[in-house]
């Protein structure tokens, strides 16, 4: 049935026009799809959690101490958004995540304790670090965002370092 009246329009009209035809049709859709989406606001879901956020601040004095106040001064705008709870989670310990254990582990498999000595009364220690080389290391010393040096022990000859807030120690 459609066949038979599109054979006709095609008849009619000829082939070149039915093709712009048609280009012009879904150009029309395509815009008033546009312009109900622009006109018809989208709706917010609100989740029951607000947040407040301050724009524009310039100095400490123009903080407005209650929403209230920005709104009846003019302070800087305060915009109210919405966003799921549960969405973003709070950071908590590594030693329950076993994948953070894994990667301790990993890093840890990358050094090795070389040496141990004390230079101009500083204890220094000398770590290999797989792929890297060796480096020398004292108390405080973060070594390449990997570990940063805790503790260095004489007696025991061993280095207690702290990768991603977790100690380790290196033994000789």
């Amino acid at each position: 049935m459609l066949k038979k009246q599109f054979c006709t329009i095609i008849k009619r009209f000829g082939i070149w026009r039915t093709i712009q035809g048609m280009l012009v049709t879904c150009i029309l859709l395509l815009l008033c799809t546009a312009l109900i989406q622009i006109v018809i606001p989208v709706s917010i879901q609100d989740y029951g959690i607000k947040s407040n956020v301050i724009s524009d601040m310039n100095t400490a004095d123009s903080f407005p101490l209650s929403p209230q106040a920005s709104i009846k001064s003019n302070s800087p705008e305060m915009l109210t958004f919405s966003y799921r709870a549960g969405l973003f989670e709070s950071a908590t310990g590594l030693q329950d995540k076993p994948m953070a254990d894994k990667t301790i582990e990993r890093i840890k498999e990358q050094l090795k304790l070389q040496c141990v000595m004390e230079i101009n009364s500083e204890l220094i220690a000398y770590i290999n670090i797989k792929g890297v080389g060796l480096k020398k290391c004292s108390i405080g010393d973060s070594v390449h965002d990997l570990f940063t040096v805790l503790d260095i022990n004489k007696q025991n000859k061993s280095v207690v370092i702290s990768i991603v807030d977790h100690k380790v120690t290196l033994y000789l």
